[in-house]
């Protein structure tokens, strides 16, 4: 995989999510940290989810951002749960890691089209 097949939001998303995990994890004015763990627990997942899926409608891909999102959020926060694991670190950690390896499997797609 070369770096210049993949694309600039396809990075960009990547390393937004760990960035904003570790700012998130190491602590902010509570205002700014609401932003970035919306960011990190909503937002980047459900966009990183969505570029898997083509779509041309620019509405249909912001609801689709929002439920994508959410819906893993729902199943993170579920699973963690019931195993009796769960902890808001660990729940910003485990999006981060679906962003990313969402982020990679895009960077699979571009590089074999």
């Amino acid at each position: 995989m070369n770096r210049r097949d993949v694309s600039r939001p396809t990075l960009a998303l990547g390393i937004a999510a760990v960035a904003l995990s570790v700012v998130t994890l190491v602590g902010l004015p509570t205002p700014l940290q609401a932003v970035a763990a919306i960011g990190v627990l909503i937002l980047l997942p459900g966009q990183a989810l969505a570029r898997l899926v083509p779509i041309t409608d620019a509405a249909l891909g912001a609801l689709l951002v929002l439920g994508l999102g959410l819906a893993t959020l729902t199943a993170v926060s579920t699973a963690m749960f019931y195993l009796t694991v769960w902890s808001w670190q660990a729940c910003i950690v485990t999006m981060a890691v679906i962003t990313v390896l969402a982020c990679a499997a895009r960077a699979r797609q571009e590089v074999a089209s």
